[in-house]
């Protein structure tokens, strides 16, 4: 339902409305198994923190944010720059997010210039 999807969409349930980020077979509300994909635009920042213990292959410190975008959709996500609450971020572009032998590649939330 919500694979092969750009990292920089979320997703509006056909039968309920509901929305959200995250790739899941089924709406988490209704059940339902059609949606449709929109694009992320600009969110803003509700919370940042930055971790300086991290995992091996994890850049240190890192940046990490709570960002809102429209409709309530929330995701937490690295963030490419000093952005703090109350930041507007957009989706940056694709970087490697974890090194090694389970590498993660995805995009950093960054501020707007």
């Amino acid at each position: 339902m919500t694979r092969d999807v750009p990292i920089d969409h979320a997703f509006v349930c056909e039968s309920c409305g509901n929305r959200w980020y995250y790739t899941r077979e089924r709406c988490p509300e209704c059940r339902s198994t059609t949606a449709d994909s929109y694009r992320l635009q600009q969110g803003e920042v509700v919370t940042a923190t930055t971790v300086h213990a991290t995992p091996p292959g994890v850049r240190s410190p890192n940046r990490l944010g709570m960002v809102r975008f429209d409709h309530d959709v929330t995701i937490v996500a690295q963030l490419g720059d000093d952005s703090a609450a109350g930041d507007t971020v957009q989706f940056g572009a694709v970087e490697v997010l974890r090194d090694g032998d389970r590498s993660v590649s995805g995009p950093r939330l960054v501020g707007l210039e």
